[in-house]
């Protein structure tokens, strides 16, 4: 059964690959085989298996050396020297072009995510050691490729990086990715807020777009359900379901957002039709709501929480409808899943393998600069990798109440 490990978890299939194929890094899982939920239970019990699985899955990471006349002076790097251990240091190897179609940006903001914690604490998704995390930034361009025709430099952008690449791991001054991934800021938003783009925004984008068919796509997606109907997002305050909201609606749906009591405004600020309050409710409480609303029209689903609350999602959708159904979390292989319901695994790694997805990034770009999506609260920290700590064990603490956590370089 179809599985999807994510906001928290990180990118698609870390654990058994098998080539040097490049993922990206966002919210949605680590890398998007059917064993995927399985596997990430065993790094979550045995993380020292899990590890030394990795130590013996050796990638092959291809890395041409510029003439000295080409390179920078000093690469200042978070390192992750071992399983839950970093080190500072001020001068890594600088990430130089592997061929003529990628982009060296110098990193000015660094969005931070749970996987980047996760990853580390548990051991998956670090290829070998030393490694670099970190899965989005913005920043300015500092050199770019003879083949590269739509950037230049001094350009600011943002990117969505992959984790199987050490060159393009953020919590470093300078990242190495290919141009496609790569997207000028729009005019309306800052540094900081181009930050949270290149995951949860992305994520968002794609899911809706690509995997659960809502309308307003940049390509034309084969339907197999209506264009109408109901959308249920699990954890509707959470950044991505905030993005998720907004395209949702601008598709047409109507939202029913599950959330806190303290973010329930916000959910229907962005356009949830509905909301729901999961404050002291049981799960099956509050599928009896959602379904005292929609009925059994419910064709569309999302989860951003985990295990148990997708279970009470597939509850929660159509019985008798055709259903599309992103746990973006992780959905048990245990989990019954009627034969109506179709469990999508959202392979946030095409961004970076399929060129054309960069239609997503580009159409993303233009309704937050037509104003028709507006981006989460920013908390912003200022420093070096020390404020990158620091924000991820703000980050791992909790409940971060619908802001996105940023660090601003000063390095």
């Amino acid at each position: 059964m179809p599985t999807s490990i994510s906001a928290f978890f990180g990118y698609l299939n870390c654990f058994s690959r098998k080539t040097d194929e490049v993922i990206i890094a966002t919210t949605i899982s680590c890398d998007g085989d059917s064993e995927g939920s399985e596997k990430l239970s065993r790094a979550t019990n045995s993380p020292e298996r899990t590890l030394q699985r990795l130590d013996n899955d050796s990638p092959s990471i291809k890395t041409y050396e510029l003439p000295q006349s080409h390179k920078f002076p000093t690469n200042p790097a978070l390192l992750v020297v071992a399983k839950g251990k970093y080190e500072v240091r001020e001068s890594f190897s600088f990430p130089s072009l592997s061929h003529d179609g990628e982009v060296v940006i110098r990193t000015e903001t660094v969005g931070l995510n749970p996987i980047d914690w996760k990853s580390v604490d548990y051991g998956f998704c670090l290829p070998d050691f030393p490694w670099i995390t970190g899965r989005e930034m913005a920043g300015t361009v500092e050199r770019v490729g003879s083949e590269v025709t739509s950037l230049k430099v001094g350009q600011r952008v943002w990117t969505s990086t992959y984790y199987r690449d050490r060159r393009a791991g953020c919590f470093q001054k300078y990242v190495t990715v290919p141009q496609h991934t790569v997207l000028p800021i729009p005019s309306n938003i800052n540094l900081e807020q181009a930050s949270c783009l290149g995951v949860a925004g992305l994520t968002a984008a794609m899911s809706l777009w690509h995997w659960l068919q809502v309308s307003g796509s940049p390509t034309v997606e084969s339907k197999t359900i209506s264009d109408s109907g109901y959308l249920l997002i699990w954890g509707g305050s959470a950044v991505t379901g905030q993005f998720a909201i907004q395209i949702a609606a601008l598709g047409g749906l109507k939202v029913i957002a599950v959330t806190s009591t303290k973010m329930e405004g916000l959910a229907r600020q962005l356009g949830a039709a509905h909301t729901i309050i999961r404050d002291g409710k049981s799960g099956d409480e509050i599928v009896s709501e959602i379904r005292a609303i929609a009925g059994d029209g419910i064709t569309r689903g999302i989860d951003l929480v985990g295990t148990e609350t997708a279970g009470f999602c597939l509850k929660a959708l159509s019985t008798t409808q055709r259903a599309l159904f992103a746990p973006l979390a992780m959905l048990s292989s245990k989990a019954d899943v009627p034969a109506n319901i179709s469990v999508e695994t959202v392979e946030m790694k095409q961004f970076v393998l399929n060129k054309a997805s960069r239609v997503y990034a580009d159409a993303l770009n233009r309704l937050i600069e037509q104003g028709k999506v507006v981006l989460p609260e920013i908390t912003v920290l200022q420093g070096g990798f020390e404020a990158i700590l620091d924000g991820l064990e703000r980050v791992k603490r909790g409940d971060m109440e619908g802001k996105k956590m940023v660090v601003r370089f000063s390095l």
